[in-house]
């Protein structure tokens, strides 16, 4: 299966002859560092290999259109309840710089005691079976050819089948997951015996499937009612289970840690977080490290959450990461977006590239007060252990709630997760092996008459010879990824194009509304609007007050029950610019003139200075000698002055169309240049928001440009039509 980046994923190729598909690769892939890499003009320090295919920043078009790639991996969350449209978003997501995609599973798959098979819709995630890591897997197989490196693909160790979970990983080609058994006890209430007997032998199959583990700990700060409270006891957390892992036979650097700072603006972040990161990162050196944005402070706004995204990724760039992993606000408002998907990706990475080099000028201050706030951090850790250690071990410090009690420890205020030993899902059920028990994989923890775990001796077991799995495909007639690509797939076969966010042709759009009102009759003026726009059950999903007497600024969501037919599209004739370099190469020997102004009676004129000034990438640094008139001249005056300086192009700005103004004064200066036989050695340009090329040619003139053109487009066009003429 092959990509072409001009055309879309066909899942159909996809879900072709999956019972036969395997796994092209296993194990965990980090990025190759590339120090010292120079990309365009500039030598970057902190770089991993370019891409073969991408999307750059959109900053990068004054830079060569370069888009270098930071050293930390980058992990997108994705979570549509869908895998056929997970897949589309994760071909997107690779394109824009993330190699870590982390498909969160549906909720209630924690409580499913074995693996299930089938797709029925989940809730908060997708349900997680072969089919749907078969399909993806081999979907990404091809993406990485496509953008030229590896991508992990990521997924949940935890709940009741944890163990099956595991293998089935293994045996799927799954490269990272979450395994932490505290998560199981503490949020999931499951039977802690269980959870921790499960554990070792999930981990062992991780281990030895090279699989990356990424604990836990960070749900203590995302659950805490004051998470900057919680840090000694998130430092414990992380240490039960990394020991706990290294016990059952993981490699320290298969072992990566999940960090979250515990606060966000306008608490003062940096004070808190930093020493944190720090005391973090001195107790637990060797292993990795997994940066995330806290999602307890993830509202609906997405510009508070890009600035806290941001300040995260500053403390990961000082204190180091190894994994930068991003979230949107949709964690908490909808299913993930496809465009917020992809902005929390660009965050990630702008902010890294951004921060190159960073820790060669700026040094952590290890001689004031940080590295004592860190000491404090530790010692309270330790003590915390050391506590647990006394009243008996885990078990009896999660019966006594210790675990995410809001007080500062030593402070307790009595408030913590408390679970009992005996009960939670799965109690009971943690059976004594027989004397005689046989693992039936090799990969396992524990007493097994298969010495060494040599599955030979039964023929081989599905880990080590493939052929032994058995593939089922989805059970449920109704809900299936068959039935529910048959309608998209049908209208995209006919060229029949809807609006999307969440699933594949929903219509969901968004719309951005600003009502000059107090906050409550501005909201319900806001969904009213949005009735009026012809959305079908808009829905505020982000409201800023801007004063409480003059209005806000909403965000709604609707469903545009519409659809286009690409047939009867009219698309724009595309011109291929020449390169910058080769358009100024051109232009500067031959001390070419062009004279500008805005025509007529219109006072516009940062439409012009943009295309001419070179401070905003004007034609000016191609070397283009530009005589700007100013606003409101005449036609005559215009041409008076091209004939001064013995211009070869005129550049007419109008704005102002009524009566059609602009269009009389296109005509004019075509005439009047012909009247005085400049025509043939003049380039006649106009531009500004409601002029078309058609239009201007129309009226005598060699071209026009409207809205959103830049100084590179005119530039190629003048060089082009000057040769053209033989000039």
């Amino acid at each position: 299966m092959k990509l072409s980046p001009d055309k879309r994923i066909d899942l159909r190729d996809v879900l072709d002859g999956l019972e036969d598909y395997r796994p092209r690769r296993k194990g965990w892939h980090w990025r190759t560092p590339a120090p010292d890499h120079k990309v365009g003009p500039f030598t970057y320090r902190n770089a991993s290999e370019d891409l073969k295919n991408s999307v750059a920043l959109p900053a990068a078009h004054a830079f060569g259109a370069i888009d270098p790639q930071c050293d930390f991996v980058i992990t997108t969350e994705i979570a549509s309840g869908r895998f056929e449209d997970d897949i589309r978003r994760m071909r997107m997501a690779a394109w824009h710089g993330a190699d870590h995609l982390m498909v969160i599973r549906t909720t209630g798959q924690s409580h499913i005691d074995g693996l299930i098979e089938g797709t029925p819709e989940g809730i908060g995630g997708i349900p997680v079976t072969r089919k749907q890591l078969r399909a993806t897997r081999k979907a990404l197989d091809a993406m990485e050819d496509e953008v030229g490196r590896p991508i992990n693909f990521h997924s949940y160790v935890s709940g009741l089948a944890g163990p099956e979970m595991a293998v089935l990983f293994s045996e799927e080609g799954v490269n990272g997951a979450h395994q932490d058994p505290q998560y199981n006890v503490l949020y999931r209430g499951i039977n802690m015996h269980r959870s921790f007997v499960d554990a070792a032998e999930a981990k062992k199959v991780m281990a030895d499937g090279g699989i990356l583990q990424i604990d836990g700990a960070h749900n203590a700060n995302a659950t805490a009612k004051e998470a900057w409270k919680v840090t000694p006891e998130l430092l414990v957390q992380h240490a039960i289970n990394t020991a706990y892992s290294r016990a059952a036979g993981m490699a320290a650097e298969n072992i990566a840690l999940s960090t979250v700072p515990p606060t966000a603006p306008p608490a003062p972040k940096l004070r808190l977080d930093l020493p944190y990161a720090v005391a973090l990162r001195d107790l637990f050196k060797g292993y990795r490290m997994r940066a995330q944005q806290n999602t307890r402070y993830v509202e609906s706004d997405t510009t508070e959450a890009t600035v806290t995204h941001v300040l995260d990724t500053l403390i990961s760039r000082l204190a180091g990461a190894d994994i930068q992993s991003t979230i949107t606000p949709d964690e908490g408002r909808n299913i993930p977006w496809h465009y917020n998907t992809i902005a929390g990706t660009n965050t990630a990475r702008q902010t890294l590239m951004g921060l190159d080099g960073l820790t060669d000028q700026v040094k952590l201050d290890m001689d004031g007060e940080l590295p004592e706030l860190a000491r404090e951090i530790k010692e309270r850790a330790i003590l915390m252990m050391e506590e647990i250690l006394d009243m008996g071990g885990y078990y009896a410090a999660v019966e006594a709630g210790q675990f995410v009690d809001s007080g500062h420890y030593p402070e307790r205020h009595g408030d913590g997760i408390a679970r009992d030993p005996a009960g939670g899902s799965g109690a009971g059920t943690v059976v004594k092996r027989a004397p005689r028990y046989g693992a039936p994989v090799c990969s396992h923890f524990g007493d097994n008459v298969f010495k060494d775990g040599d599955c030979k001796a039964y023929g081989g077991c599905s880990l080590c010879n493939p052929d032994k799995i058995r593939y089922v495909d989805e059970l449920d007639p109704l809900d299936n990824v068959g039935e529910r690509l048959k309608v998209p797939l049908d209208e995209r076969d006919r060229g029949i194009l809807r609006p999307e966010v969440e699933r594949h042709g929903d219509g969901m759009v968004c719309v951005t509304l600003f009502v000059p009102a107090p906050p409550d009759v501005a909201e319900a003026a806001a969904i009213d609007m949005a009735l009026h726009m012809n959305l079908k059950n808009p829905e505020v999903i982000s409201k800023r007050v801007l004063h409480p007497a003059e209005g806000s600024v909403f965000e709604i969501k609707g469903v545009l029950d519409v659809y286009i037919d690409t047939a009867f599209l009219t698309l724009p004739t595309k011109v291929d610019l020449i390169p910058d370099a080769d358009i100024e190469a051109w232009v500067r020997p031959r001390h070419i003139h062009a004279v500008a102004a805005t025509v007529g009676e219109d006072e516009h004129s940062v439409g012009l200075r943009e295309i001419l000034n070179i401070k905003h990438g004007g034609v000016e640094r191609f070397g283009l000698k530009c005589h700007d008139l100013g606003t409101s001249i005449s036609v005559t005056r215009l041409l008076d002055e091209a004939e001064r300086t013995g211009a070869r192009v005129v550049l007419m700005s109008t704005i102002v169309t009524h009566a059609d103004v602009h269009k009389k004064n296109m005509r004019r200066l075509a005439d009047e240049a012909t009247a005085r036989g400049l025509r043939e050695r003049l380039v006649l340009v106009a531009g500004g928001t409601q002029v078309t090329d058609e239009m201007a040619k129309e009226c005598g003139l060699d071209a026009g440009f409207g809205r959103g053109t830049k100084g590179r487009d005119v530039g190629s066009f003048l060089v082009r039509e000057l040769q053209r003429r033989g000039n």
